[in-house]
């Protein structure tokens, strides 16, 4: 399996393979796309942040809202404003609100069927939806430039190194204009964060985040521009959402 990954990578892409790579596998083969396609999980989900308030899920909450309001911010400063957007992964409809404020065309598409049959109730009827796709993030059945804005939330802490690269790259082939990505960004701080909450809770909730400067090389790579980013959550997250821009040539 490690081989046919490695043969697949980018054309010229400087990726070193972790030493941990069997390990970083199966944690993300078996264990998340594993997860996020099981029925009972994605139900969780959507609770954790769309149902009631409770103190276990006080969290989901705050952070989804935090996120949906940094989305709004990301596509405000957008010029010109989205005309056909990609949300992927959509997950359970988490930015269905938010981008129906928005005069234009929207493509849902997540690798998991059960988290889009609970994102029906919170897109579909929505102004502009044009539907669902199920499709790999890392092999896109998009055409280039297929649409000027994509959107990917809540996707990049948790892919392996040698996947996240390869990721970034498909995102900037289909969309014409721009890219507007979370990522987990680990700064020292974050990293003792995320170390006290696995010790206290047995829970890793970005597995794998990276330095600013390693994310600024993925965007580079993919001929992308930092124009902006915006904070989830100071200090208590580590999630950053950035608003790049296609470089023309």
């Amino acid at each position: 399996m490690s081989e046919h990954l490695n043969s697949r990578q980018t054309a010229g892409a400087n990726i070193a393979t972790p030493m941990n790579y069997d390990a970083d596998v199966a944690a993300y083969e078996l264990a998340t796309k594993h997860r996020y396609q099981n029925p009972s999980f994605a139900e969780r989900y959507l609770d954790g942040y769309a149902g009631g308030l409770k103190l276990s899920t006080f969290a989901s909450h705050v952070i989804a809202r935090r996120e949906q309001n940094c989305i709004a911010k990301a596509l405000k400063t957008c010029s010109p404003l989205p005309a056909q957007v990609l949300d992927i992964p959509c997950g359970t409809g988490k930015l269905a609100d938010v981008l129906s404020r928005h005069d234009c065309q929207v493509m849902a598409a997540d690798i998991s069927m059960e988290m889009m049959a609970l994102a029906k109730t919170a897109y579909e009827g929505r102004p502009g939806f044009r539907g669902f796709i199920r499709c790999d993030v890392t092999q896109l059945p998009l055409a280039d430039e297929s649409f000027d804005t994509v959107i990917c939330l809540r996707l990049i802490h948790l892919i392996p190194p040698h996947l996240r690269r390869k990721i970034i790259n498909e995102l900037a082939r289909v969309t014409s204009r721009r890219l507007i990505v979370s990522y987990g960004l680990a700064s020292r701080f974050q990293r003792i964060r995320l170390r006290l909450r696995r010790m206290i809770t047995g829970r890793v909730s970005a597995p794998h985040p990276v330095n600013f400067n390693v994310a600024r090389e993925d965007f580079s790579e993919a001929g992308l521009k930092l124009v902006s980013s915006f904070s989830i959550l100071p200090l208590l997250s580590c999630e950053q959402v950035f608003v790049l821009e296609k470089v023309r040539p």
